[in-house]
């Protein structure tokens, strides 16, 4: 019963980088915001969009995407 409750408590997050979603991570129903940035930032699809990049603003909304706006400015240097 226990990998019931381990699946249950697992879910598949979109990731969105710019309004584009660019991948999906398994985290934990319970994790943080932080947490799930972590998570998503050492995803291998994923890192490469956030790798060096300025972030603007996260929006996490538990449960349903992570959303992540970058700082376009940044970008060109």
């Amino acid at each position: 019963a226990k990998n019931e409750y381990l699946k249950e408590s697992e879910i598949v997050l979109p990731v969105q980088i710019n309004g584009k979603t660019r991948g999906t991570i398994l985290v934990d129903k319970e994790c943080s915001e932080d947490d799930v940035f972590q998570i998503a930032a050492s995803d291998d699809r994923l890192s490469k969009y956030l790798d060096g990049k300025a972030i603007r603003k996260r929006i996490y909304v538990p449960g349903r995407i992570l959303n992540v706006i970058l700082d376009q400015q940044k970008a060109r240097t």
